[in-house]
């Protein structure tokens, strides 16, 4: 399978350049990245170099930070057009919930930053649009102690959610780092300690491949493709 890590930052947002993460990914054993770095900050240090390392496909996306669901939506529009991977920075409930309301985003990213998660609203939203939960194993990493435990009783709460009405779902770390980052080996053995079947866990991180490559068919209008 080709593994993706599908949420990570590069210079300015992180403290390493795309092509030092696209290395260091590939000798992890990922066919690919997406720098998804906020769409406040431009293009990621390094991008040209990270494309022209061999044995890895790296892309850039973007992440969405919005402060209220009118913002979210109207950047969402602006940039879907010309990005072949859209996620948006979640926390707040309500952005969680809008972003799983717009058709156009691709992945909710770090829904639990305040620990609010998805929610049943939000979980119905994005099965009918089509908007992928990224199971951020960043702070399961980072947190030790009560921090941790409060935090993986969230995750698991959302992660029945996510069985119940069959979400897409993305694994990733959220690195912002190449010390952050961690082989898919290893993310799904963390997934399976909250809970996550293997087999789920290993689709999880092939999903965005297939995501990349449905956003960049050409569709002339619903349903009817150039081919």
């Amino acid at each position: 399978m080709n593994f993706y890590e599908c949420n990570l930052h590069a210079l300015p947002d992180g403290s390493d350049s795309a092509s030092r993460l696209a290395l260091a990914a590939k000798r992890l054993g990922y066919s690919g990245i997406i720098i998804t770095n906020h769409s406040t900050t431009g293009r990621p240090f390094g991008f040209e170099a990270a494309r022209r390392v061999e044995g890895i496909e790296v892309v850039i996306g973007s992440e969405i930070v919005a402060k209220n669901p009118r913002t979210l939506h109207a950047k969402a529009a602006s940039l879907r057009e010309g990005s072949d991977f859209l996620a948006v920075h979640g926390g707040d409930e309500k952005i969680n919930r809008a972003a799983c309301e717009d058709p156009n985003v691709d992945l909710l990213a770090h829904p639990h930053d305040g620990r609010s998660g998805i929610g049943v609203a939000a979980a119905k939203a994005a099965r009918d649009n089509q908007v992928a939960i990224c199971l951020d194993l960043g702070p399961m990493i980072r947190l030790r102690g009560a921090a941790r435990v409060r935090w993986m009783e969230a995750v698991r709460r959302d992660l029945d959610l996510i069985g119940k009405f069959d979400l897409n779902l993305m694994i990733s770390t959220g690195a912002r780092s190449h010390l952050d980052l961690r082989s898919p080996r290893d993310l799904v053995a963390l997934a399976e300690l909250l809970g996550l079947e293997r087999r789920r866990a290993v689709e999880a991180l092939a999903l965005p491949k297939s995501i990349l490559d449905l956003n960049r068919r050409s569709w002339a209008s619903v349903g009817v493709e150039l081919v």
